[in-house]
């Protein structure tokens, strides 16, 4: 089975930065069958933060879509699509397909791991200070690290900078992941396989490292 990233031109203007989970209702309401497709993953949607709440999309950004190359044919009807994603509006393009590329270093920009131990709310949504809470960091990590031995990966990671995303009302926390010093076998297995939950929603999605 080949993976591969399908990616599709945006014509668009503004979406909200913490998009993951609308993006995907979006994508399910235009293609149904996308809803609980457990093959797929959704990259997050690339472009320039205005503010706190905002994300610019740019001339080339593209929604990217990390996929078995059988089911590509499951997500062409996207293409000329118009998304609402929490009331902002955008419009695919015909795709293009973009085999996985083995790197040295990959980046997630969140991993979201369910820690049963963490503190939480009522409605199991995670508290705010709960990265703060002594030992968290650590089971994380420990967590991590189990996840990444169960793909053939024991090489060193990097936790680098909190990051949440919000699911159906609920606040999912976690970091951004760096994962380093990867064969090319195992860079492409982190790329098709990813980490922690929430890959619909633009988590554990994993692509080249780019800068610092």
């Amino acid at each position: 089975m080949t993976t591969v990233d399908l990616s599709f031109p945006i014509l668009g203007d503004r979406v909200p930065r913490d998009h993951g989970y609308p993006l995907y209702a979006a994508l399910s309401r235009a293609v149904p069958s996308l809803h609980g497709a457990e093959w797929l993953a959704v990259h997050p949607l690339g472009g320039t933060q205005v503010d706190a709440t905002t994300l610019q999309l740019g001339a080339r950004s593209q929604m990217r879509l990390r996929l078995p190359a059988e089911r590509i044919v499951e997500v062409l009807p996207l293409a000329g699509a118009r998304l609402d994603i929490s009331g902002a509006k955008i419009a695919l393009g015909a795709p293009s397909v973009h085999p996985l590329v083995p790197a040295a270093s990959l980046d997630a920009r969140l991993v979201a791991i369910k820690l049963t131990d963490a503190p939480r709310r009522r409605n199991d949504e995670l508290r705010r200070d709960a990265l703060d809470t002594p030992g968290f960091a650590d089971r994380y990590t420990a967590e991590i690290k189990r996840q990444l031995a169960a793909i053939g990966i024991g090489g060193a990671f990097e936790l680098r900078g909190r990051r949440s995303v919000t699911v159906d009302g609920r606040r999912v926390v976690g970091y951004s992941v760096r994962v380093l010093s990867l064969g090319a076998d195992q860079s492409v297995a982190l790329q098709e396989k990813g980490i922690g939950g929430k890959r619909r929603m633009g988590c554990g999605v994993f692509r080249g490292t780019r800068g610092p």
